[in-house]
C-alpha cells in the first residue's frame, strides 16, 4: 500500500538526519552483507526500503533443543512502493554467514510484525546460530538487518520405557501395579517422570487411569492403578517417560492389553493349606453364597449331579473307602493390604451346608489358632468388606504338602461384601453373578 506524502516526508528526514539511507542507481548496494543502514533508495524505481528490525529470539539469548522448531519474529519494514513485502530469513552457524543453515524466501509480511517458523537445527552438543532478515520490494531487495545470536543447548534423547507388568494378556488385581523398565537417556536430561494410562480401548481414546510418577530407583518405576476397574474386562496400558526440565517428551511405550481380575490366588499367602494351592485347576464353579443369621451356605457345581467330587481319604496316602472327605470350604481375606487364604471347613458327602456355621462365628469356629492360620486368626470381617469363598476336593486342612494328594482341583474364588448374617444372597451361573439379593440393617 502507498504511504502518505507526510508520512514519507517524516521518514525521508528521519534518514537523513540518521545519515543511514543509502542508494544506487539500480539496486541498494552490497545487498549480500548486514548493514548498520535503516532504509535504502532503489535509484532505477526510486523505492525506499527500510530494515526489518528482529526481535525474537533476542541477541544472546539461551535455548533449549525442545523449543524447536523455533520461530523468528521481526518488526517490519516500511516501503514507498505499492507492492506488498515479502521477507528472506537467513540463519547461519557463523557471524560472517559463510554456513547458511536455513534460509526461508518469500515471507508474506504480517500485521506490524512477521513471524516465519525454521527448520529444526540438530545437534548433540550446545552451539551458537546468527540470523537476519531483509525485505523485499519484488525484485528489489533491502538490506539486512543487524545480526543477532542465540544459543540452543544439547539434544536430549529419551527412548520409550519397556512395559514389565502386566505383561502382553496379563492380568491385574486390585492390590497390582503397572512396572516399566526403566527409559535409556543420552544427553543432559535431568530427572525423568513417567505417564502411565490405562484406557478400555487400544486407541486410547478414553482414559480410564493416568498416573505420573518420578524415576524411581533398581530399574524400574510403578504406578499403583487407583482407578474402579471392572472385573475381568479387558483394559490397554502404555507409559511414555519425560524430562520436565528441559520439556523433552519421549516416545509411548508399545501398547499390552490385560484383564482386571480384583483378586489373584498367586499373590496370595496360604495358611495351613498345600502351598501350591492357587495353582491347582478350577474345575468347579461357586453357584450360592448366602449370609444366613445360622449359617454361612456355600455351594459349587461339583458338589452334587454327575462329575461330582467323590468323597477322598481324609489323610493323604490312605486307600479310598467309603468315607473321607469330599470338599473343603475355605476363604480369602484381605488383611491390611494382602491377602490370606485357608479352607478349613471339612464336609463329606451328604452333609449339610449348614454346617459351615454361622458367618458371625468365623473367628472362633474357622481360624482360631495363631500357628496354623497366623493373621486369620480370629479375623473377622466387616460388613462389607470383600471376601473371597472357595472350595478344594478332598481333605486341604492341615495338609501342607500335596505330594500324596489322589486330586488337585479347587473352585474359582467367588468375591463377595462380607455380611454378618442379615440374609445376603449370590447366585451365580457360569462362575457369573447372575442374581444377588442384599438384606442389610439400616
Amino acid at each position: 500500500m502507498k504511504k502518505s506524502r507526510s508520512y514519507w516526508s517524516a521518514l525521508a528526514l528521519a534518514a537523513a538526519a540518521a545519515g543511514c539511507t543509502n542508494s544506487s542507481p539500480t539496486r541498494p548496494a552490497d545487498v549480500g552483507a548486514s548493514s548498520q543502514g535503516s532504509a535504502v533508495t532503489d535509484a532505477r524505481t526510486g523505492v525506499t526500503l527500510t530494515t526489518p528490525q528482529p526481535l525474537t529470539p533476542t541477541n544472546g539469548q539461551q535455548l533449549k533443543f525442545a523449543d524447536q522448531p523455533l520461530t523468528l519474529t521481526f518488526k517490519n519494514g516500511v516501503t514507498t512502493g505499492s507492492t506488498a513485502l515479502t521477507y528472506s530469513v537467513q540463519v547461519a552457524s557463523d557471524a560472517g554467514f559463510a554456513s547458511i543453515v536455513s534460509a526461508k524466501d518469500g515471507i508474506p509480511e504480517g500485521a506490524g510484525q512477521t513471524a516465519v517458523k525454521i527448520d529444526t537445527l540438530q545437534g548433540p552438543q550446545a552451539k551458537t546460530y546468527f540470523w537476519r532478515v531483509r525485505a523485499n520490494s519484488g525484485s528489489v531487495p533491502g538490506l539486512f538487518s543487524p545480526v543477532r545470536s542465540f544459543t540452543v543447548g544439547p539434544q536430549v534423547v529419551i527412548s520409550p520405557p519397556t512395559l514389565v507388568s502386566p505383561a502382553q494378556g496379563g492380568s491385574l488385581n486390585s492390590n497390582g501395579s503397572l512396572v516399566v523398565a526403566n527409559a535409556s537417556k543420552s544427553g543432559p536430561a535431568g530427572t525423568l517422570s513417567y505417564r502411565f494410562e490405562v484406557s478400555d480401548s487400544p486407541s486410547f481414546g478414553n482414559l480410564v487411569f493416568v498416573a505420573t510418577v518420578p524415576e524411581q530407583s533398581s530399574g524400574q518405576t510403578s504406578a499403583q492403578v487407583s482407578a474402579n476397574l471392572m472385573p475381568n474386562v479387558a483394559y490397554y496400558w502404555r507409559a511414555q517417560a519425560n524430562d520436565p526440565s528441559n520439556g523433552v517428551n519421549g516416545p509411548y511405550s508399545t501398547v499390552y492389553s490385560f484383564r482386571f481380575v480384583p483378586f489373584d490366588m498367586t499373590q496370595a499367602t496360604i495358611l495351613s493349606n498345600p502351598p501350591d494351592l492357587a495353582y491347582w485347576a478350577e474345575t468347579a464353579r461357586i453357584t450360592l453364597i448366602q449370609f444366613r443369621p445360622d449359617a454361612l451356605i456355600v455351594d459349587f457345581d461339583k458338589r452334587t449331579g454327575d462329575g461330582h467330587w467323590p468323597n477322598l481319604p481324609f489323610t493323604p496316602g490312605q486307600a479310598p473307602n467309603g468315607g473321607g472327605i469330599q470338599y473343603t470350604l475355605g476363604a480369602c481375606f484381605n488383611i491390611s493390604g494382602h491377602w490370606y487364604c485357608s479352607a478349613v471347613i471339612q464336609f463329606w458327602e451328604g452333609r449339610d451346608l449348614e454346617a459351615a456355621a454361622a458367618p458371625s462365628s468365623i473367628p472362633y469356629t474357622w481360624y482360631y489358632d495363631p500357628g496354623r492360620w497366623g493373621p486369620m486368626t480370629g479375623y473377622m470381617p466387616a460388613d462389607g468388606e470383600t471376601i473371597g469363598l472357595f472350595v478344594t476336593v478332598g481333605n486341604t486342612r492341615g495338609i501342607l504338602s500335596s505330594d500324596l494328594l489322589l486330586a488337585k482341583e479347587r473352585s474359582n474364588v467367588a468375591l463377595v461384601p462380607f455380611d454378618s448374617g442379615s440374609g445376603s444372597t449370590y447366585t451365580y451361573s457360569n462362575g457369573r453373578l447372575r442374581t444377588s439379593t442384599l438384606r442389610r440393617s439400616k
